[in-house]
């Protein structure tokens, strides 16, 4: 068992905009599926793909540059004081999945004849994945997404999906 949940809907930096045109907070929308709300949905996969404009500014494009940071930090991790647990317990906003169809502060597109550019991305990247041999896991899914979008151009300007994710296990679509 999982929940998706898509919205379609004009926007502004977090938040989506109601039949009503009242704004609509994105923790609004996913709060009545948390593990302390749902019970039922604990531990299970919850996704909202969010086709919204989250600011008024536009995305330029930039070119890439071929030289990488060398300057990664790697720390050790170290374990806080460890609490003996005889039930598992889920964090309430654990396994959430939310695929933004761009930044904060910034406008998404959509097609005037065909629609969200992120949606019809988005479908066609689960499409491909549902009916692949391989198993690939919503993040390559997204990851594609990202990636057919970000070399796009829409009326001179860029779109950046952005995904954010609580899941706690690997999540592959397949058709049955």
């Amino acid at each position: 068992m999982s929940a998706v949940v898509c919205v379609l809907s004009h926007g502004e930096k977090g938040c989506v905009f109601g039949t009503d045109g009242e704004r609509v907070f994105l923790e609004e929308l996913t709060d009545p599926f948390t593990s302390g709300r749902a019970s039922t949905l604990a531990g299970k996969p919850k996704l909202f793909f969010i086709q919204a404009c989250q600011g008024e500014e536009y995305q330029k494009g930039y070119p890439q540059s071929s030289r990488e940071d060398e300057n990664q930090n790697k720390g050790a991790l170290q374990s806080d004081a460890s609490v003996p647990d005889e039930t598992v317990l889920v964090p309430e906003r654990a396994d959430f999945l939310i695929g933004m169809a761009t930044v904060e502060e910034c406008k998404c597109f959509r097609n005037t004849v065909t629609g969200s550019i992120y949606i019809q991305e988005l479908c066609k990247q689960l499409t491909i994945a549902a009916r692949s041999q391989a198993m690939d896991d919503i993040h390559t899914v997204l990851t594609r997404v990202n990636g057919e979008i970000s070399e796009g151009e829409y009326s001179t300007h860029k779109q950046m999906p952005e995904p954010k994710y609580t899941l706690t296990k690997k999540l592959v679509l397949k058709y049955i």
